[in-house]
């Protein structure tokens, strides 16, 4: 069974920072550890509430567990978001941006949408454009479609709670992505509805959701939220499907045409795919940034789907990149097996290497070779790339040394490793097109030996997670059993950064993208 997530959800902040998150600390120590606190409803209050605020910037108080957040719905809060596609607050907080879907590496998938139903689409009111593009981002490259974990938004939907104004557009979208959750504020007491089985919308997705609008900090009403949630994706539908005694109705119309919508586009200003001024600081060598073009600006506003490994994301820890490319970057691991693991990710979010485009995979392929010329030339090392296409959201191919006196062990290392755990390796003919391998929505096992050989499996339910790392750390090739999961190889941020310097320097003689 698929790990499960404790998550805590909180309503409107409104700056009462040291009263939010002595009370997150005490539950977390009672019930934790908890993987994530989610804010809906606006976050930030009046300027007397700066002070308090100003204590976590500055790091004189700690934020006790990772604090995502949704955008303002009040136009006084705009100075405190610098980055309206997203962006780190304080350690530890990090905005999401405007609207998107945020998915963890372990399948949870939560989409949010900030602010007020609005005339016109700004930094505080969302449109039908909006509202669409969140509902694009869910169901894009979803071959079986179970519908998304949480939906986060300050505003209500209209027709939760009779009486009760709220946004026709909001429940267009609950309609359409089927949250399992819906959270949302602003109206500064709790609310939780029965739950409502969905609309049959034509896409075979038969789950209820449970509508929780939260009071506000401080207030008597209930304003935190507690559950443990297993990823939808990793849930058989029968058991979605199962029905409980307090079920209701969709309280929503069920019309496949947005409310409202008017068809029109909002021009904004053009970005830079990536920022490397942190990087020059650190001491490496400037790069050309590329701006990107409107065809691409719109690209992204229509696919905004925040993960942890898009470079757009705030989720990224920029501190350990090493190279961006036109299509794809390369980036120190983290916790990896070597201060030498590094990681080969795209630019923009694509779920694996067998359903990458030409271009994409072109780029991969550069780096491959940068990398075998830099570890074979700087270190007498061969190097083994392989990719886990299994309870991942973004395609990660990680590049790890290895000994080159250790490089013709590595495929027995491999097969043997398999064969204890009962399950078998395929090795793929040479020059082999993994798409035609792997066809779209196929989880896999994939490895790239220094031979040139490749060795595949299709990853069935209940995949060892860590199985590449459990073949690489064997007696035959690193022999370092202790660093089998990521987690114990974990170091501070400062040898982060310190390691990334040091590769990147080493690496520039190599890397085609200088």
């Amino acid at each position: 069974m698929a790990e499960k997530f404790k998550i805590l959800v909180c309503g409107d902040v409104n700056g009462k920072f040291n009263k939010l998150f002595s009370r997150i600390e005490s539950i977390n120590a009672k019930n934790g550890p908890f993987d994530y606190l989610f804010c809906v409803g606006n976050f930030f209050g009046d300027r007397s509430s700066s002070a308090e605020w100003n204590l976590y910037k500055n790091g004189t108080f700690t934020v006790p567990i990772p604090t995502c957040i949704i955008g303002p719905s009040d136009p006084k809060q705009l100075s405190h978001f610098t980055d309206p596609n997203g962006c780190e607050l304080c350690p530890n907080v990090n905005y999401l941006g405007k609207r998107g879907l945020f998915s963890s590496s372990e399948g949870l998938k939560i989409a949010y949408l900030s602010g007020k139903e609005g005339a016109k689409s700004d930094s505080c009111t969302f449109t039908a454009e909006d509202v669409s593009a969140v509902r694009d981002s869910c169901l894009r490259n979803q071959s079986n479609y179970k519908g998304v974990d949480i939906l986060l938004t300050s505003q209500w939907p209209q027709g939760g709670k009779d009486g009760q104004e709220g946004s026709a557009l909001i429940s267009w979208l609950a309609v359409q992505i089927k949250p399992r959750y819906h959270f949302c504020g602003l109206k500064s007491f709790f609310f939780e509805r029965a739950p409502y089985r969905n609309h049959d919308t034509g896409d075979n997705v038969d789950l209820p959701t449970r509508l929780i609008a939260l009071s506000s900090v401080g207030q008597k009403d209930k304003w935190v939220y507690a559950l443990n949630i297993q990823p939808v994706i990793f849930i058989p539908q029968g058991e979605l499907a199962q029905r409980t005694t307090d079920e209701t109705p969709c309280p929503y119309p069920n019309s496949p045409s947005l409310p409202g919508a008017t068809g029109n586009k909002r021009e904004g200003p053009s970005q830079f795919f990536y920022d490397m001024d942190a990087a020059a600081e650190m001491g490496a060598g400037k790069k050309k940034q590329r701006r990107e073009t409107d065809e691409e600006r719109q690209q992204r506003l229509a696919n905004q789907a925040p993960c942890w490994f898009c470079l757009s994301s705030p989720q990224v820890e920029k501190h350990m990149v090493i190279s961006v490319g036109t299509e794809v970057y390369l980036a120190l691991a983290k916790g990896g097996l070597t201060p030498d693991h590094v990681l080969i990710l795209p630019v923009t979010h694509h779920q694996a290497a067998s359903q990458l485009p030409p271009e994409v995979t072109d780029e991969v392929k550069k780096f491959k070779s940068a990398l075998k010329k830099f570890f074979k030339k700087r270190h007498n090392k061969a190097v083994i790339f392989f990719e886990r296409n299994y309870r991942t959201s973004h395609m990660q191919v990680q590049a790890v040394p290895i000994p080159a006196s250790a490089a013709p062990d590595a495929k027995a290392a491999f097969q043997e490793c398999a064969e204890e755990k009962g399950l078998h390796l395929t090795e793929l003919p040479d020059h082999s097109d993994l798409s035609q391998v792997a066809p779209s929505g196929t989880p896999y096992f994939h490895v790239e030996l220094p031979s040139g050989d490749q060795l595949y499996m299709t990853a069935k339910k209940n995949f060892p997670l860590q199985f590449g790392r459990e073949a690489l750390v064997g007696p035959s090739l690193l022999d370092m059993p202790e660093k089998v999961d990521w987690k114990d190889c974990q170091i501070s941020q400062e040898e982060e950064k310190a390691n990334t310097v040091k590769f990147r320097e080493e690496f520039e003689p190599f890397d085609f993208t200088i």
